[in-house]
């Protein structure tokens, strides 16, 4: 029993941190190398064009042949055909309007119908908007399988609104620290209040444009951030599984 107990241990200790592979659609492999390196969380930054859903970080950097259905939806829908099962979330970054962006995503992903019931029992892949989003009250009035990343304090409220999947803002909003040298007592106290509250009102965090340093991913950790922002998901999943 003592040898089980402490083989469990040894899980948490390695796998607890969360890991976000941002702007993932700029690895060699999209989607797939986030995926078998153990990424809990990918992000694919969305233009609608002319009708089209292109995956870009910038809109003179879009290519017509990367296709959010053909990056993203089509490989999610072969590892659920596959059943290889793994709690997942995928950050769809919308770059242009939200609202028609935002519906034509929703005709697009309503043509899997295992995407769209995917989070639905065993939570397996949740689809959570960001970028440009609609108000928050209008949130409740998209589709079960539609969350939304938050990233502010205003509207939320320690009434849990099932709706908001996750909470994130920019770090250089709180911190210049470049995940180098040690960071000062008093940039960690502004962050720890910041995590501190989300947690308190019931939702996980992420900060975007993070330090992607070893020193940044384990101060991170230790200030309880539950998505670690990277665009190094192999490197940063190696460094906590050691």
């Amino acid at each position: 029993m003592a040898k089980i107990l402490f083989l469990l241990l040894i899980s948490t200790i390695c796998f607890a941190q969360k890991i976000h592979s941002h702007n993932d659609y700029l690895q060699k492999r999209p989607l797939w190398e986030a995926f078998e390196a153990g990424a809990n969380s990918i992000e694919a930054d969305v233009f609608l064009i002319e009708g089209k859903l292109l995956v870009a970080h910038q809109s003179n950097k879009i290519d017509s042949a990367k296709t959010l259905e053909k990056l993203y939806l089509k490989p999610l829908n072969q590892i659920l055909k596959l059943r290889k099962r793994q709690q997942l979330q995928i950050l769809i970054d919308i770059k242009t309007e939200a609202e028609p962006t935002l519906r034509a995503f929703i005709a697009e992903i309503s043509k899997y119908s295992k995407l769209v019931k995917a989070n639905s029992k065993k939570q397996f892949i949740k689809f959570i908007i960001s970028g440009n989003r609609p108000p928050l009250e209008k949130y409740s009035s998209y589709p079960d399988f539609i969350f939304f990343d938050h990233q502010s304090f205003d509207g939320l409220t320690n009434q849990n609104n099932s709706k908001i999947a996750m909470v994130s803002f920019s770090f250089g909003k709180f911190s210049k620290w470049k995940g180098t040298q040690s960071m000062n007592f008093e940039e960690k106290l502004k962050l720890k209040s910041i995590i501190d509250s989300v947690h308190t009102l019931g939702y996980p965090i992420r900060f975007w444009a993070t330090p992607d340093t070893p020193s940044a991913w384990e101060e991170l950790h230790k200030l309880g951030v539950d998505f670690i922002n990277t665009d190094r998901p192999q490197e940063c999943l190696n460094y906590f599984s050691k």
